[in-house]
């Protein structure tokens, strides 16, 4: 029999009611231990993987590239203390028993029933420990899009629990774009996307488009529930799809208990459920682990919306507004070029609420200023520029022309020229040129400082490009070993790297 831990035990005492199930608890010990009843089942739990990583921990990793959280982050400290009345315990120290009573108390007011056990564990742990800091920020941006959810969610009739369901889709980055090109808050594929009339073209893709994929998806949920006619089936449709469901229920002899034909379905569906559930409690319990919300600098209730008829660019209405383009995009990620186009109907532009007035006001100042167009030689007269890059020496290898070398470092021939002073495009392998790469990022907000040497270290956002490894990125760094990358980004096998995953790049700063 398994003696229950004391710590969990006088928790239970202190919640209210607790101390009932408290009593059940202790009439029932023999059977209270989850984690002995799948202990086998458990060890079988991986994540799907993506560039060496699970999806759903690169997904919570974008949140940090979007600079949106820049006010709550001047007065956010990573490292502050616990407030009162949280857990201060290892969250993989809390006691199965905690969880267990906190899911009964979802399950009360849940249509969707939420089952808690070690493959759901798992996903709590990624959450609330291993991507502790970018959950704080799916926090603050369910605060944007949480209330759009609801809204449509009611007007289907279906579950408001389903609203965490773009928690595990894409960690609420509407910008969000899988590996394997699903795309926006709900990941709809192309061929998805047709089927409930979302236009993507060149300059327009509406899966990005919070409250239109929002609609879609509810459409799809619903019907996929009438199907099946339980919601667990019915969310392991929407990532596999229904045949995989279909597949499972008679390769095991037609049962339709989830968990009972996990084993049938492929493994990222297979977890997909798990982690709706993880999702569904860290949103609901995260201020219990000190996990508080980074809020975005915009929200539901303070953007607003405008009706447009003409053509027009987030630069132009940047300049005239104050509001950075970075922020436009965030708040139209349905505009694929950062251009609102002109379609022979109204299109949307949302802002700032505070800024609405100031856009009317000046619209025909917007409408008039030119749009400066970069073509071939104002592109020649720009080169060599280095803002927002990094510095690193490249070494020729045999077979190397300039064309090649521009091509997988994202510059132009005319960039290598400047940057070398070279008098012709002639290169010899071992030759050692200077290049300078856009991708690497400071985050001011991970300095820190070692006091025994008086020199400190920041934390850079480098994005792997074609060909990279290990080795060679830490060669772009000074000071920075292969040792300290695979350290700070836990990698495992050196080979996973793939082009376009971010890496964080520790980089001292020598004493002045």
């Amino acid at each position: 029999m398994k003696i229950i831990n004391l710590a969990a035990f006088k928790f239970l005492l202190l919640e209210k009611r607790g101390w009932i199930f408290c009593i059940f608890l202790l009439l029932l010990c023999p059977t209270a231990n989850l984690e002995a009843q799948y202990a086998r089942s458990a060890d079988s739990v991986v994540f799907q993987q993506s560039n060496g990583k699970p999806d759903l921990a690169w997904s919570v990793d974008s949140l940090m590239l979007l600079k949106l959280f820049t006010k709550a982050e001047q007065i956010r400290k990573d490292d502050q203390k616990p407030q009162p009345g949280t857990e201060s315990m290892d969250l993989s120290k809390v006691p199965d028993i905690m969880f267990e009573y906190r899911f009964e108390q979802m399950n009360r007011s849940s249509v969707i029933h939420m089952d808690y056990n070690p493959f759901v564990r798992k996903y709590i742990l990624l959450f609330g420990k291993e991507r502790r800091s970018g959950f704080s920020r799916v926090l603050g941006l369910s605060e944007m899009y949480f209330p759009l959810f609801e809204e449509y969610l009611e007007r289907y009739r279906l579950p408001l629990e389903l609203k965490y369901l773009p928690v595990v889709e894409s960690s609420l980055n509407p910008l969000a774009r899988s590996n394997t090109d699903a795309i926006g808050l709900w990941q709809f594929k192309i061929n998805a996307s047709k089927m409930f009339r979302l236009e993507v073209n060149s300059l327009i893709d509406e899966r990005m488009d919070p409250r239109k994929s929002t609609d879609a998806a509810c459409q799809y949920l619903g019907y996929l529930y009438s199907i099946f006619h339980d919601w667990q089936l019915a969310l392991a449709a929407f990532n596999g799809g229904p045949g995989v469901v279909r597949n499972a229920i008679q390769r095991s002899g037609g049962k339709t208990n989830f968990w009972e034909i996990r084993e049938y379905m492929p493994q990222q569906t297979q977890d997909y459920v798990p982690a709706f559930m993880a999702a569904a409690y860290m949103m609901n319990y995260a201020a219990l682990h000190d996990i508080t919300p980074l809020a975005p600098d915009y929200d539901f209730w303070s953007a607003d919306s405008v009706m447009i008829s003409y053509p027009i660019r987030f630069s132009q209405v940047s300049e005239i507004i104050h509001v950075p383009e970075e922020a436009l995009r965030f708040l139209n990620p349905m505009y694929k070029e950062s251009i609102v186009p002109e379609t022979g109907h109204l299109m949307i532009l949302v802002l700032p609420a505070d800024k609405v007035l100031v856009f009317l006001r000046h619209e025909n100042d917007i409408l008039g200023k030119k749009v400066e167009m970069i073509d071939y030689n104002k592109a020649r007269v720009l080169s060599a520029s280095t803002t927002n890059k990094s510095k690193f020496f490249y070494t020729v290898q045999p077979g190397d022309f300039l064309h090649k070398i521009a091509y997988e470092h994202n510059c132009t021939i005319e960039d290598i020229r400047a940057w070398n002073s070279l008098k012709n495009d002639s290169l010899v392998p071992g030759q050692q040129i200077v290049l300078w790469e856009p991708g690497t990022v400071k985050n001011q907000s991970q300095a820190t400082v070692n006091p025994s040497t008086g020199a400190g270290e920041d934390t850079l956002q480098y994005i792997v490009r074609k060909g990279d490894t290990v080795y060679s990125i830490a060669a772009k760094f000074k000071d920075t070993t292969v040792n300290d990358i695979i350290k700070a980004n836990g990698i495992d096998d050196e080979k996973n790297l793939k082009r376009g995953q971010t890496l964080l790049i520790p980089v001292k700063k020598h004493a002045q």
